[in-house]
């Protein structure tokens, strides 16, 4: 089975409830009908009812499988900023700030996640990488035991053009600019488990530099090396 399609089956045995900030693009609009129809989520969508609704019904969608939720006349609006500014209070936050932050659909779906309405949110199709990750890290902060945020990207390579065919991770490739040993230890160990968890194999890690086999030395080096190390130790099995 190709790793693509080993996901899209493990989604489809256990459907959860996914969140969509972006819930007005068109192209997020299009993916939530396919994501329903082959049962492999149930969907939030975030905006405009009236907006949404009309795009859900050009695409032949009914409106009423789509649970829509508009921050700007939300039921969980007024709850969501109580309870983000007793969250953020401690970096200045006051109750108006607090609400005004929740009416931005990133965080308010961020908020149906920390307060267990949804199982996750995926976003990034309008906004930015940085928009994106600050909602998720000031509201459902980061997992236990992680010390660095980081980033990778999966690659599926299943043509029949690709030489080594599979599922494969590359990080940190989008948010962490210049990581120190520890940091990239770090990313090389949280990246080896989202791989496994999502590839469903045991994970291999290579540890990339510009010196073949010790060919140049360059600080740059040493701290791949140095934090190869790190991550052999804190991993004996990895």
């Amino acid at each position: 089975m190709k790793p693509l399609d080993r996901i899209i089956d493990a989604a489809r045995k256990a459907p959860r409830h996914i969140v969509l900030p972006e819930g007005e693009d068109p192209r997020i609009i299009a993916g939530a009908v396919q994501a329903r129809r082959e049962g492999l989520a149930a969907i939030t969508l975030v905006g405009n009812r009236e907006v949404i609704t009309q795009r859900l019904t050009a695409l032949d969608a009914i409106p009423q499988e789509f649970r829509i939720e508009d921050p700007a006349c939300s039921p969980l609006t007024d709850d969501f900023a109580t309870a983000y500014l007793e969250r953020r209070r401690s970096k200045g936050v006051d109750a108006a700030a607090a609400r005004a932050a929740v009416l931005s659909p990133l965080t308010f779906a961020a908020m149906m996640v920390r307060e267990g309405i949804a199982d996750g949110t995926v976003g990034g199709a309008v906004a930015t990488t940085a928009d994106t990750v600050r909602a998720a890290l000031q509201v459902i902060g980061r997992a236990p035991g992680v010390g660095l945020v980081s980033s990778f990207f999966l690659m599926m390579l299943c043509e029949p053009h690709h030489a080594r065919k599979g599922a494969f991770v590359f990080a940190d490739c989008g948010l962490v600019v210049d990581p120190d040993a520890a940091g990239l230890a770090d990313i090389a160990r949280m990246s080896a488990k989202s791989y496994e968890m999502l590839a469903g194999e045991r994970a291999k890690v290579a540890m990339l530099s510009f010196s073949t086999g010790g060919s140049a030395a360059h600080e740059r080096v040493s701290k791949v090396v140095e934090a190869t190390g790190m991550a052999r130790r804190a991993e004996p099995d990895l």
